[in-house]
């Protein structure tokens, strides 16, 4: 049993590596740069690469996640309230955080897109009302997303950073 799911995966990664192989570096390097490229445009002004603009609960057009985390992510405060960090390094810590008083686990990219869409944080707990629920993001459009907040702090990856968590 253990040989033969040896060998299935050995036969998928051959799959990947010669699909992948049939595309030249540039060719994967624009694909990835149009999905980090629509993931920042979501992340800075809730429009896509492909210029339509994501449907919220809150109805604001032409904003996105930079208003209120920072157009680097770490957060802070707006209209009295904290808002949380959202670096991929700091939402993923595997010791979790404290936010408001409430302890959460580490985030996973699955409970990431709960939090985006349906305002649940990763302890199954909802996120303050004014965390819009970002209803209009396509399946690509939250990979995507995801993709850029993980370029979001990436440097300071092993920091002992402190601030405000999701």
């Amino acid at each position: 049993m253990e040989l033969r799911r040896r060998l299935l995966a050995s036969a998928g990664l051959l799959v990947l590596l010669s699909v992948a192989s049939r595309g030249t570096s540039q060719e994967f390097g624009s694909w990835l740069m149009s999905h980090l490229e629509n993931g920042q445009r979501i992340y800075m002004s809730g429009i896509t690469a492909q210029g339509r603009v994501v449907q919220n609960s809150h109805g604001m057009e032409g904003v996105g996640c930079a208003l209120c985390h920072g157009p680097d992510g770490r957060g802070g405060t707006m209209h009295g309230i904290p808002v949380p960090n959202i670096t991929f390094p700091f939402l993923t810590d595997p010791r979790g955080n404290e936010h408001n008083g409430r302890k959460r686990p580490a985030y996973n990219e699955e409970t990431i897109k709960a939090a985006i869409v349906a305002g649940v944080d990763s302890g199954g707990n909802n996120l303050h009302p004014e965390m819009p629920r970002w209803t209009g993001l396509t399946a690509r459009d939250l990979d995507d997303l995801i993709g850029f907040l993980k370029t979001l702090g990436a440097a300071r990856r092993g920091s002992s950073d402190t601030s405000h968590g999701l």
